[in-house]
C-alpha cells in the first residue's frame, strides 16, 4: 500500500521555488537552498518517486498534477512542525475569543487544535479550515464569506470575501505567510491572500503570524503585513540576527521540538 508522501522543510521549499520558477537546473536549486548538488539530487529523486516533481535533462519542474493541487501537497508538508506550531498558538488563545484564520495549510492545523476548545467564533475564507472546526460539532461558531469558490485550495475568494473581511473586528487574526523577510516584512505570492490579511489586520486586537523556520528569508513577492502590524510570531527556531532586528517589536514564541526519551 503506497503511503502519502510527507515532505521535509527543504522539500517544501523546493516546491515553493518551483512554483515561482516553473523549471530550474539542479545546480541553481542547490545554490538557492545553500546545500550540495548531491543533497538536492537525493531530495529530487525521492520527490520524483512520489510523483511530486518531474526531472528532465539538466533540470526539474513540478509534476503537472501537483501544479493543479498545491494545497493538498502543502497539507502533507512539514506536518510535525505545523502541528507543534498549532498547539503553541492554541495555548495563546482564551476560550470564547473571536478569531480570523486565513486559508493557509497551517491554519488547517490550527483549526484542528482549536476544535477541542470551547465557545470560539471563527471567521475564515477557507472551507478546509471550516471543515476542521466543524469536527467538534456545535462547540464553535464558524463564519464564512460569500464569494467564488477557488477549487485549488477550497477558498472563497473575490470581492464578496474581501468585503466580508473589512467588516471583521476579531480579538485575534492568525495567519501564515510564504516568507519572513528582514527587508519586506511578511511576504506572500497570492494577491487575494494579501488583500484578505490587509483588510482584517487594522481591526484585529492581536495579529499572530505562524511560520516555521523554512520561511526565514524564503521566496516571496508581495508584503502582506509589515513587521509593525504583527504583535506575535509563533515559529520553531530562534530568528537569525537580521530578521530578529527587523522584528524587534514583535513577541517571538518559539515552539521547540520536544525530544522524547
Amino acid at each position: 500500500m503506497s503511503m502519502t508522501p510527507v515532505l521535509s522543510a527543504r522539500q517544501e521549499r523546493i516546491v515553493e521555488i518551483l512554483r515561482a520558477t516553473p523549471s530550474i537546473t539542479t545546480a541553481d536549486l542547490a545554490l538557492r537552498l545553500g546545500v550540495s548538488g548531491e543533497t538536492v539530487r537525493r531530495d529530487l529523486q525521492a520527490m520524483a518517486d512520489d510523483g511530486i516533481v518531474q526531472k528532465f535533462h539538466g533540470g526539474v519542474s513540478l509534476h503537472r498534477d501537483v501544479q493543479e493541487s498545491p494545497f493538498q501537497l502543502r497539507l502533507r508538508s512539514n506536518v510535525a512542525a505545523k502541528r507543534r506550531l498549532a498547539q503553541q498558538v492554541c495555548a495563546l488563545l482564551p476560550d470564547g475569543a473571536s478569531i480570523v484564520l486565513d486559508n493557509s495549510s497551517t491554519a488547517c492545523f490550527v483549526a484542528e487544535a482549536l476544535a477541542a476548545r470551547h465557545g470560539l467564533t471563527v471567521a475564515t475564507p477557507s472551507l478546509e479550515v471550516a471543515r476542521a472546526l466543524a469536527q467538534s460539532g456545535d462547540r464553535h461558531t464558524v463564519m464564512l464569506p460569500g464569494g467564488t469558490l477557488r477549487s485549488s485550495d477550497m477558498t472563497l475568494a473575490g470581492a464578496n470575501a474581501l468585503r466580508f473581511a473589512t467588516q471583521l473586528h476579531p480579538d485575534y487574526l492568525i495567519v501564515s505567510v510564504a516568507s519572513l523577510s528582514a527587508r519586506g516584512g511578511c511576504l506572500d505570492f497570492d494577491p487575494f491572500e494579501v488583500e484578505f490579511k490587509q483588510a482584517v489586520h487594522p481591526h484585529a486586537g492581536t495579529v499572530i503570524v505562524v511560520a516555521d523556520a523554512s520561511k526565514f528569508e524564503a521566496p516571496g513577492l508581495i508584503t502582506s503585513l509589515p513587521w509593525t502590524s504583527v504583535q506575535v510570531l509563533v515559529t520553531d527556531r530562534a530568528l537569525p540576527d537580521e530578521l530578529a532586528r527587523a522584528a524587534q517589536g514583535v513577541r517571538v514564541v518559539v515552539a521547540e521540538e520536544t525530544v522524547e526519551g
